[in-house]
């Protein structure tokens, strides 16, 4: 009796589970298959929407398309210089013999500190001349105050004092001469040698003579520079020529900045390139001599656009972009690609426009939905 209650129960349990399993399924019906969740298929126009969730699918990011200021030209082999305004070579006049070297690289000097000694028989013939110009001055100047003097009391003929006078100026011009040849050396004659002085305040660069080395008139033996200022002198293609000028600005691997201060008027023989140089804003630990890569930023054409350069997709000889607005992609030629580095291009892309959206990641997978443009807008 207990059995057949229980069979009985469990009956009248399974009807009431199968009727409100019906009354669900007419009540809520099953979700059929959505447009949301079928492939994306392209339109007419060339064009695709594609709904938030079918972005994320894909994978798809957007960035934005920005007026470009300037078209970089990166790889260019650069060396840094002491600028040839703050920076002088010490040399002597004279050949002589250098006998002691006073400073050492890297040591700052003032302007006038002797830094050379060297011993010079055509310094010190120099220096004798001087002294006996510097003589025979002061005695002609003597004398012809007193003929002077001796004029004015009749005591000697006026021929006499003309004499005196000519003599004198003869004086003063030998010792002009002698002055002369002394006073662009920035020397100094001291216990029979000649010190050679610092032409300017700086830092030694470069040292290129030592204790016992012959040096030849005008051979140089030190560099000393401005510390603080630093240039940059890089070649670039001569069919550039047209587009650089001073004021351009010039960036470094590290983040430095320069700008373009001088710009040759002929080519570099062994280059056939344009010699250019820029000056650092700041040297930082940027030392002359330094060989390094730089980017030179020219001016843009009209119409140049600046890019993340994941947003451009290889096609056959050129580049497509894909364009997003209100949901809807579309692939757009992009007509020039003027130049790039790092994470940006510069382009010309006649369908694009400052402040549009363009897909930067999530491309291969539209080239496969979206076919490439024909329709002149795109072109």
């Amino acid at each position: 009796m207990r059995l057949r209650l229980t069979r009985h129960a469990g009956a009248v349990l399974a009807v009431g589970i199968i009727g409100l399993l019906t009354w669900r399924l007419l009540h809520h019906p099953q979700p059929t298959t959505t447009a949301a969740s079928s492939p994306p298929v392209a339109s007419p126009d060339g064009s695709v929407t594609l709904a938030p969730s079918q972005q994320q699918a894909l994978g798809i990011a957007l960035g934005k398309v920005e007026t470009a200021t300037s078209v970089p030209l990166p790889g260019l082999l650069a060396e840094t210089q002491a600028p040839l305004g703050a920076s002088q070579q010490v040399a002597s006049p004279w050949a002589g013999t250098v006998t002691a070297v006073l400073i050492a690289e890297g040591q700052h000097v003032q302007a006038g500190q002797p830094v050379m000694r060297l011993r010079s028989v055509e310094a010190l013939r120099a220096g004798a001349d001087l002294a006996q110009a510097r003589s025979e001055a002061d005695l002609a100047r003597q004398q012809a105050s007193r003929d002077a003097q001796l004029l004015a009391e009749g005591i000697i003929p006026a021929a006499r004092y003309q004499q005196t006078q000519a003599q004198a100026r003869r004086a003063e011009a030998e010792l002009a001469r002698a002055r002369e040849s002394l006073a662009g050396a920035r020397v100094r004659l001291a216990d029979g040698e000649v010190e050679l002085l610092a032409p300017i305040s700086g830092q030694v660069l470069r040292r290129l003579v030592r204790p016992g080395d012959g040096l030849m008139p005008q051979q140089p033996a030190l560099l000393i520079a401005d510390p603080d200022r630093l240039d940059i002198a890089f070649g670039v293609p001569a069919m550039h020529r047209a587009q650089i000028r001073p004021g351009l600005r010039v960036t470094l691997a590290d983040g430095s900045q320069a700008e373009v201060v001088a710009v040759a008027a002929d080519l570099d023989p062994a280059s056939q390139q344009l010699p250019i140089r820029a000056r650092l804003q700041s040297p930082g630990a940027h030392l002359a001599g330094e060989r390094l890569e730089v980017t030179l930023h020219l001016p843009p054409p009209p119409g140049a656009l600046l890019l993340p350069r994941a947003a451009l997709l290889p096609d056959g000889d050129g580049y497509l972009a894909y364009l997003h607005r209100d949901g809807r992609f579309r692939a757009v030629k992009v007509t020039h690609v003027l130049g790039s580095t790092g994470e940006t291009a510069v382009v010309l892309a006649p369908a694009l426009t400052p402040g549009a959206e363009v897909v930067i990641r999530g491309t291969v997978a539209l080239k496969a939905i979206l076919p490439s443009p024909t329709h002149p807008d795109s072109r």
